[in-house]
């Protein structure tokens, strides 16, 4: 009796054990949790093209956070935070002191990794008399002519960007969207920098910005501070056709996670092949391409080609609604362009145009765009 007892007492155990411990994930199960900030709803933009990146990714989910997230313990289930382009002040303004503060315990003190783009950059640094976190060993200068302007700028990697990013290796130059970034040097303190890449363009196309700031300085920066660590972005791949894949792929290093490769549909760093700085002569065309995305049927089919060879920053917002046009080669050849975009955010305009459609042949071309956007997200990919 007392041999049944014990056996009953023992499989008791067990079931209490089973159910009241937490179950320890396999590494097959991990997946990698990151937040992008949003400081109350500033430059949507560069945050629905830093989310739209991340889920190139099958192994990454994201949602937008606020403040109010990172400074209660929600954050704690996050392995990273992305800080999007847009406002750094707006962004600090946001954190409030106290923001700023939980932010860097939680790279040096908690491991959290955290990820900055363009303006995100800028407060990753240690510049004076600007609200920054002192998180990279970089200070940003001649901040008097930050608005100095963007196109798409050439850069190439160094030997440790080489590492994290061997599909450029062998390339001396590539191309990234530029938009008013930090120009970053030395901040000369404790934290020891470390340059990826380094932007080869020089961007003064705004009056009285000077030459030969931007030109030869760091690009992409990255470093290892106390458990964490950071990486910055001055310019924005992820809203750069063919190398949205690099945000991803920088969170898995900053997060000690995979270097997995991405499919050849986002890894296109020939997509882009020269530099195009926004001069005046540039931004006119940009302007008359896009007053033409409301002409004639032919000025439409031109204009949607050229909105994408002269790198229009805007053209992500101009090439939906084209999905919506009476014509149905504009139809068409606008979900052709939302592919080369990468415009994974459309994928509901296009999910209602093939629904919709009418047309055969555009059924049969808006059906293919809209298979081959699906398969840029990682989740749809097998």
């Amino acid at each position: 009796m007392n041999k049944f007892l014990t056996i009953g007492a023992l499989l008791i155990a067990l079931l209490f054990t089973t159910f009241s411990c937490k179950r320890v994930p396999t590494k097959a199960e991990n997946r990698i949790k990151v937040g992008v900030f949003d400081k109350n709803g500033d430059s949507p933009w560069c945050i629905t093209d830093a989310v739209e990146a991340l889920k190139i990714d099958p192994k990454i989910d994201c949602e937008v956070i606020r403040a109010s997230q990172i400074v209660s313990d929600e954050i704690l289930d996050f392995d990273a935070i992305v800080f999007p382009g847009g406002s750094g002040r707006s962004e600090t303004m946001s954190l409030g002191e106290v923001g700023i503060e939980r932010v860097v315990s939680l790279v040096k003190n908690k491991g959290v990794a955290v990820v900055g783009i363009c303006a995100g950059a800028y407060i990753m640094t240690n510049t004076p008399n600007y609200p920054s976190l002192n998180l990279t060993g970089y200070k940003a200068i001649d901040i008097e002519h930050d608005h100095r302007g963007h196109g798409l700028a050439k850069f190439s990697l160094t030997e440790e960007g080489e590492k994290i990013f061997p599909e450029l290796k062998d390339r001396e130059i590539s191309f990234c969207q530029y938009y008013e970034g930090p120009v970053l040097v030395s901040a000369e303190d404790e934290i020891e920098e470390g340059s990826l890449g380094t932007m080869l363009s020089d961007v003064h196309t705004v009056e009285g910005t000077p030459a030969n700031m931007t030109n030869n300085r760091p690009f992409i920066v990255a470093n290892t501070v106390g458990k964490g660590k950071v990486a910055s972005f001055v310019g924005h791949p992820e809203c750069t056709p063919g190398m949205r894949w690099m945000l991803p792929r920088i969170v898995r290093w900053a997060t000690n996670n995979e270097m997995v490769k991405y499919p050849k549909s986002v890894m296109r760093p020939d997509f882009f092949k020269e530099e195009i700085i926004y001069t005046k002569d540039i931004q006119d065309l940009q302007s008359k391409y896009y007053n033409n995305l409301s002409g004639s049927k032919e000025e439409k089919m031109e204009a949607i080609d050229k909105v994408i060879e002269l790198a229009c920053w805007s053209s992500k917002k101009w090439i939906p609604g084209l999905l919506r046009d009476k014509d149905a080669d504009v139809r068409s050849k606008a979900s052709i362009a939302l592919v080369k975009l990468e415009r994974t955010d459309a994928l509901a305009d296009l999910e209602v145009a093939f629904a919709n459609e009418t047309n055969d042949d555009c059924k049969i071309q808006l059906e293919k765009s809209l298979t081959e956007l699906k398969n840029i997200l990682g989740k749809n990919r097998n």
